[in-house]
């Protein structure tokens, strides 16, 4: 699998990490966006983990606060809405 496929599972199981079962539930445009959105920092912050859909949201969770603009906005936004 290349890393580019790799980064964008990565990133859809950030969504899925948020909210287990109920990332089904958020609109499919917002877990597109956050892929998009996320990609490149799967990338950039956690290399060693694209191996491991796991360990790159577990990697990518601890790095909240390095997460672009973009991807934290996005980020917040499935979290408040899988927390209510």
């Amino acid at each position: 699998m290349s890393l580019n496929a790799r980064a964008v599972l990565t990133a859809g199981a950030l969504v899925a990490a948020l909210g287990a079962a109920d990332a089904r539930e958020l609109d499919p445009n917002l877990k597109q966006y956050v892929i998009v959105t996320c990609s490149e920092d799967a990338y950039r912050l956690c290399p060693q983990s694209l191996g491991s859909e796991h360990d790159a949201v577990a990697c990518m969770k601890t790095k909240r606060a390095q997460l672009n603009h973009a991807c934290r906005v996005a980020y917040d936004k499935v979290a408040r809405i899988l927390s209510q």
